[in-house]
């Protein structure tokens, strides 16, 4: 018994240009992707770090007035 590889001819295969557009687009989109998420990535960070400041300055703050016995009002 033999196997011989048999191919489906009714297809016309893509050119090299074609293929090489083709793969040009799907990395074009996947570095828009990308760059997309780490945007998001990078402003969710920005935001995290500005509250921790933010607290870590509200707790400074609070202790210093505590010690001086004076009360924060609100």
């Amino acid at each position: 018994m033999q196997v011989t590889k048999r191919t489906m001819n009714w297809l016309p295969k893509p050119s090299l240009y074609n293929e090489q557009a083709a793969k040009r687009a799907k990395q074009k989109a996947t570095h828009q992707t990308f760059l997309a998420n780490q945007s998001a990535l990078s402003s969710a960070f920005g935001s995290i770090q500005s509250a921790y400041t933010q607290g870590t300055t509200d707790n400074a703050s609070n202790a210093a007035l505590s010690r001086m016995g004076y009360k924060k009002s609100a």
